[in-house]
Order: C-alpha cells, then sequence, then structure tokens
C-alpha cells in the first residue's frame, strides 16, 4: 500500500510552525544587560584577594571584597543569560567564602555563619560543589578557635562529602579532620587522616599555597597543633619549628600563618619547661602588624599555659600584663 504525501505529513498543532517563534526564542537566550567586563571585574578582584589575602590587614580586605560582594549580587538582578548567572553565583559564592575569612579574622563569628550559609546557597546554585567545600573549611577553623571541635568535625566531614576527589579542598579539609580528632582526643583518627593528609605532601608546593589552596607547610603546622593538643610536645616542637622555617622562606608573606606556627611552638616549650624560650618565641608571634582572633586566642592560652606553670616568674608576669594591653 503507498502511502500520500499527506499520510507522512508532520501534524503540528495550530500556531507552532512559525519560525518567527524559534527565532525569538534564540534571540533571548543571549540578550543581556551585562559589558563582558562586569565578570572579568569580579574574576580578578577574587583572584587579587585570594592571592594577597595572607599578607593584608582584614580591616583592608574586607572593604574590598565587600564592594565585589555587592557588585555580584547587583548584576545577579539585573537581566543576564542563563550561563551568566551560573559565572554570577559562583563567583558570589567565592567573594563570600573571603569575607567569612576576614569575619573569622576580626572575630565576629556570627557573620561567618551568614556568609557560610550564603556562599553555599550560591554554589549549589553554580552547581560548584568545590566552592562548598572551602566553605566548610572556613566554618571547621572559626569552629576550632570558637572551641566548639564537634562543629568542627561536623563541617570538615561535610566539606569532604563534597570535595573534588584529591583536589586541594579535600587535602586542606583532610589536614583539618586530622586537628579536630586531635583537638577531641581521638588519637587513632587523628593518625588516620593524618597519614592520609601526609600522602599528598610530596605533591604539594612548600609554602604559598594561597586562600584556595593547600601546601605543605599548612600540614606540617596543622601537625604541630596537633600533637600539641594531644600532649605530644616534643613532637609539636619539631613540626613547629619546621613549619617556622618554611614560612620565614615563603617570598610571599603570611604572618597569621607564621604566628600561630610560633604559638604552637611556644606551647610546646613551655610545657617542655622551657618557659624563657616559650616567651621569646610570642613575642616573634606577636611583633606584626596583621593581628587576627585566632593569634590573639592563641595568646591568651599560652598566657594560662604560662601563669598555671610559672605563676612566679616574672617575664612571664611582664608578658601577661603586655597581652592585656594588646587585647
Amino acid at each position: 500500500m503507498l502511502l500520500t504525501g499527506a499520510a507522512i505529513a508532520p501534524v503540528l498543532p495550530p500556531g507552532a510552525a512559525h519560525a518567527s517563534t524559534f527565532k525569538t526564542y534564540a534571540a533571548n537566550a543571549t540578550v543581556s544587560d551585562l559589558e563582558s567586563e562586569d565578570i572579568e571585574s569580579l574574576e580578578g578582584g577574587i583572584a587579587e584577594l585570594a592571592s594577597t589575602y595572607s599578607a593584608r590587614p582584614p580591616a583592608e580586605l574586607w572593604p574590598a571584597a565587600y564592594r565585589h560582594r555587592r557588585s555580584a549580587d547587583t548584576l545577579l538582578h539585573r537581566h543576564h543569560t542563563l550561563k551568566e548567572g551560573v559565572e554570577l553565583a559562583r563567583h558570589a559564592a567565592m567573594l563570600s567564602v573571603i569575607l567569612a575569612w576576614a569575619a573569622h579574622d576580626v572575630g565576629r563569628r556570627d557573620l561567618v555563619k551568614e556568609l557560610c550559609d550564603d556562599a553555599w546557597a550560591h554554589a549549589e546554585q553554580a552547581e560548584t560543589p568545590e566552592i562548598g567545600a572551602w566553605v566548610e573549611d572556613v566554618r571547621c577553623t572559626d569552629a576550632l578557635y570558637s572551641g566548639n571541635p564537634l562543629d568542627a568535625l561536623t563541617a570538615a566531614t561535610r566539606g569532604l562529602q563534597v570535595a573534588p576527589a584529591n583536589g586541594d579542598a579535600a587535602v586542606r579539609l583532610t589536614a583539618q579532620l586530622a586537628r579536630t580528632h586531635a583537638r577531641l582526643g581521638n588519637r587513632d583518627d587523628f593518625a588516620e587522616a593524618a597519614a592520609k593528609a601526609h600522602h599528598y605532601r610530596d605533591h604539594l608546593p612548600l609554602y604559598d599555597g594561597g586562600l584556595f589552596g593547600v601546601d605543605a607547610a599548612r600540614i606540617i603546622s596543622y601537625d604541630a597543633t596537633s600533637h600539641g593538643a594531644l600532649g605530644q610536645h616534643a613532637l609539636a616542637r619539631k613540626a613547629a619549628s619546621e613549619a617556622i622555617s618554611y614560612y620565614q622562606k615563603s617570598p610571599q608573606q603570611a604572618p597569621t600563618r607564621l604566628a600561630i606556627a610560633r604559638f604552637d611552638l611556644a606551647q610546646a616549650h613551655a610545657a617542655l619547661g622551657e618557659p624563657e624560650a616559650a616567651l621569646s618565641v610570642a613575642r616573634q608571634a606577636l611583633a606584626t602588624d596583621r593581628i587576627v582572633s585566632s593569634m590573639r586566642g592563641r595568646a591568651r592560652q599560652l598566657d594560662r599555659q604560662l601563669r598555671r606553670r610559672y605563676p612566679t616568674l616574672p617575664d612571664a608576669i611582664t608578658f601577661s600584663h603586655e597581652l592585656q594591653a594588646l587585647t
């Protein structure tokens, strides 16, 4: 049986066969009120903030990052393509992570939470889970310095669930997980996580990992903190000394990381019966223009340790007065 032309002709509903309709659809997909430099400005701002973060005071970083974050929000509310919307959401998320770090550095824990929540929400919209991992890296550190290791454990675990395997975020969160287990006194879990973190050491730069990176010095510095928390003070002294040597060689200044390593060394000296050495190193740690909340916390922790173990030592008493004036 022969099929007629009418039999094989496509059957379309009335009004659906206008070519102009589909031409309009295609045109609308590329309509945008944004200029090419709008997104480029955000990209450049993020790169500059991330690369210089460790050397700049939070009070200087905050307005620059906040200006870019507000710009991202403004652009998101303007007419843009779907592709541009994804890029803007990704940049907004990254900027909120940077602002969360700045909030942590000035001790604004309330802002850390809100900024992390914002970054996570925009990372989901951008379908970029790695940013979620960086969000949890901030939460983990902030929780540890706020005396909430269980919250830190939750953050590190959640971050590892979304971090790309073997990526920088996964390596850093693995080291965070080790540090958190040490704070909780989980020796076996610490050893397991620390071994995983050290597995990556040979493939990492010694220093200059940046805000969204990881380096060997950071892993070793976390080791020093962990050994101190577990009462392994000789190991803490060794790891802290090694981390300090790396940070001192780095052409990219990282005064906060260097100071934290020095406080780890100072606490190890104090625990090993070397209070004069502890005080000398602590004063070196505080001899910087970039004093942040975590450094104040570590300094107060050392002060309590010294006053408890060496209550009559004149230099320890002097240090306590100096610290009160500083904080």
